[in-house]
């Protein structure tokens, strides 16, 4: 057993790996992975850092589950917090107000919502959707008006069908020799010959229309005005005044309003035929939602309309308003802006869960995703749905968006996905980017959101909440081939929901012994569930502390690190006095490396048990690491011995350099090493270098 030449690991942008990877050591992604990952941020350049801390905002209902960020319209950004039907809105630093949507609390966790201006919309297929506005007089909530929703079908007994009513007047038209054709709905009929006698006129046009492929039987087709039409009898001529003829779009199949007549002369230029659309057709049925029906999943604003899905009476329908009129859906309005009822042509017992405005309209539903080919929505050109993948989303986990992509959570809640467009298939392509890390995610995704990037050293931040109240971090940079997922720990916290706000606030709720908090990530601080102190005049005793009333707590103060205190009354003692102190828990950042490879030639490999007897760390503004192998107690790093400063405040100055570490011991079959700190500080790592006898 001899030592060998260092490996160096630079890079960590794949981030923890699943453990069946460890030994596919010629994979691209084994030289930038890891084996353990918590409490870290993978800087997409190269190397780590300990994750922002937890500054806690305020006390929350012991029930509360879930975050909706809002927006004004003035810019002013607010975190809007359900539990139950009770809901707080709250500012950066405090509760403002308090709102109550009736209804919520037993559909919370599958409740979407959708947001603009000053309006946000909730919505669930068991709720009729509700609305609450941001006022100048303060916020309200109320039902979502629902103006005109079109009627469906849905097999009952109607009787509120109207059948289409058109007139037909012809002007200057000769009885047998002008020849005429009528188009219903685009369809021309084969030439007619005018004829003043009554009856057959009608008999030809009745046999022509029924002749067209659109149109069924039971259609009607009288003498004289739509207000008074005639039965004529034979050889009878047409009565004195104009000549028309009514026809009703009467009968099963020609129901609605789908029709368009008009008439045109073939062999005289100075003859007319005008046609009056006098009664308007409306299908027979009753409302697509309602209560008895149901209502909608979900919906989105996009291309000035509201979109509304997922009904509960028909799932894999959708609706748009009116252009411009986002609570108008009469389908009574004609023209390309007008509102339409759209089903889609899906496999039996899909439903749409989401609907996500993006470059193009995408469409989420239980089992498949789909985007509409078409930028613009008009009423009278059909949207093409195109199917991206078959994976399905879970019902109430948010869509984030990433880079243009939009990410969600599979069926399964155990795959994160990644829907992308690319111009190379010219198709949105859905992608599993937890594929190497899938052990992470399996007790089932919650919730999540994404932080854009903070500083242009950063990758945007993917959180993630899990079912069992754990956390995750994903650092993902798709263009670079980032996707790093680390866990994130709090002491004695869990986790219920995420959200990040319009200051691009990753806030979490947290949960400590039925206790919940509202808590926010912030760059830089080292503590989590923090509450901060100014004093007057220095103290060494903190009090105000009861909430941490025999939690084991640390205390930043004046740049140095004081702890661990179990309190006890709602205070402790500090040896010094201080001006400034920020008490909060504390859960170190772990590490651990992949085994080194042990490939000493072409296939040939080395299997005998080896030890790590030397690390070097290149550090940048570092002022806590420690050392362990194999899960080995961990050696604290003196950096004083390496030129840290030792005659100032802990945190006011930090290690830049390389260190090196000897000494280590330990033999394994897959020896590793792990680095953390014991206690709070700066930690960045840029590389880990192993030194190893084999």
């Amino acid at each position: 057993m001899v030592a060998r030449p260092g490996n160096t690991q630079a890079a960590y942008t794949a981030g923890e790996l699943d453990p069946l990877l460890y030994e596919r050591t010629k994979l691209k992604y084994f030289g930038t992975g890891l084996q353990y990952a918590e409490n870290i941020v993978i800087a997409p350049q190269g190397g780590f850092s300990n994750r922002g801390g937890l500054r806690d905002i305020g006390s929350l209902p012991a029930n509360a589950a879930r975050i909706f960020p809002f927006m004004s319209s003035l810019g002013t950004t607010y975190d809007i917090v359900f539990a139950g039907d009770a809901g707080e809105v709250w500012s950066a630093s405090s509760k403002t107000a308090d709102i109550n949507v009736s209804g919520l609390a037993g559909i919370l966790p599958e409740a979407t919502s959708a947001q603009r201006f000053d309006t946000l919309l909730l919505f669930h297929r068991d709720l009729k959707p509700k609305r609450i506005r941001l006022t100048n007089s303060g916020w309200t909530s109320d039902e979502m008006p629902i103006e005109n929703p079109p009627d469906w079908d849905y097999g009952g007994t109607y009787t509120n069908g109207v059948a289409a009513v058109w007139t037909l007047e012809f002007v200057g038209l000769e009885s047998g020799t002008s020849i005429f054709t009528l188009t219903v709905s685009q369809q021309e009929t084969f030439s007619i010959t005018f004829n003043d006698d009554m009856l057959t006129l009608i008999t030809d046009i009745s046999n022509a229309i029924a002749d067209l492929p659109n149109v069924s039987p039971g259609f009607t087709v009288e003498a004289g005005p739509a207000t008074d039409p005639v039965i004529p009898d034979p050889g009878e001529p047409f009565p004195s005044g104009p000549k028309k003829v009514t026809i009703t779009f009467s009968g099963a199949g020609n129901e609605g309003d789908g029709w368009a007549v008009s008439g045109s002369v073939v062999n005289k230029a100075d003859a007319a035929i005008v046609a009056v659309k006098n009664t308007v057709g409306i299908s027979p049925g009753e409302p697509v939602i309602s209560a008895a029906r149901g209502w909608p999943q979900c919906g989105c604003f996009y291309n000035q309309r509201l979109i509304v899905g997922g009904f509960k009476s028909l799932p894999h329908a959708w609706m748009m308003s009116r252009q411009g009129d986002y609570f108008e859906f009469n389908n009574r309005f004609t023209e390309d802006d007008g509102p339409a009822l759209i089903p889609m042509d899906a496999e039996g017992g899909e439903s749409i869960e989401r609907i996500k405005p993006s470059l193009y309209l995408q469409i989420f539903t239980s089992q498949a995703e789909y985007w509409i080919a078409q930028r613009g929505l008009s009423r009278n050109e059909a949207p093409n749905h195109v199917q991206s993948s078959r994976n399905g989303t879970a019902r109430g986990v948010p869509i984030s968006e990433n880079e243009g992509a939009s990410l969600y959570a599979y069926k399964n809640r155990a795959t994160l996905g990644e829907l992308r467009y690319t111009d190379t298939d010219g198709n949105f392509i859905s992608t599993n980017i937890s594929l190497l890390a899938p052990h992470l995610l399996r007790a089932g995704i919650s919730d999540m959101a994404v932080q854009r990037a903070t500083s242009d050293n950063d990758g945007n931040l993917h959180a993630i909440v899990l079912q069992t109240g754990a956390a995750r971090l994903a650092t993902i940079l798709r263009e670079q081939e980032v996707t790093a997922f680390t866990r994130m720990s709090a002491d004695g916290l869990s986790f219920k929901a995420c959200a990040v706000n319009g200051r691009n606030e990753l806030s979490f709720i947290t949960d400590r012994n039925g206790s919940r908090r509202l808590q926010r990530m912030e760059d830089g601080l080292l503590v989590d569930d923090a509450t901060s102190f100014s004093f007057g005049s220095p103290t060494a005793t903190l009090t105000g502390l009861s909430r941490f009333n025999g939690v084991s707590v640390w205390v930043i103060a004046d740049a140095n690190v004081f702890g661990p205190y179990t309190v006890s009354g709602g205070s402790l003692t500090l040896p010094i006095e201080v001006s400034n102190a920020t008490v909060g828990t504390w859960s170190p950042p772990v590490v651990k490396t992949l085994p080194p490879s042990r490939e000493v030639g072409t296939n040939t490999v080395v299997k005998r048990r080896g030890r790590i007897h030397s690390v070097r760390l290149s550090l940048t503004d570092t002022t806590s690491v420690a050392i362990g192998t194999n899960d080995g107690p961990l050696r604290n790093v003196n950096l004083t011995r390496y030129g840290m400063l030792a005659d100032v405040g802990e945190l006011d100055h930090g290690f830049t350099g390389e260190i090196k570490i000897n000494g280590l011991r330990g033999y394994s079959d897959a020896p590793f090493v792990t680095v953390s700190q014991l206690r709070p500080g700066r930690l960045n790592v840029r590389s880990i270098t192993v030194e190893a006898a084999l």
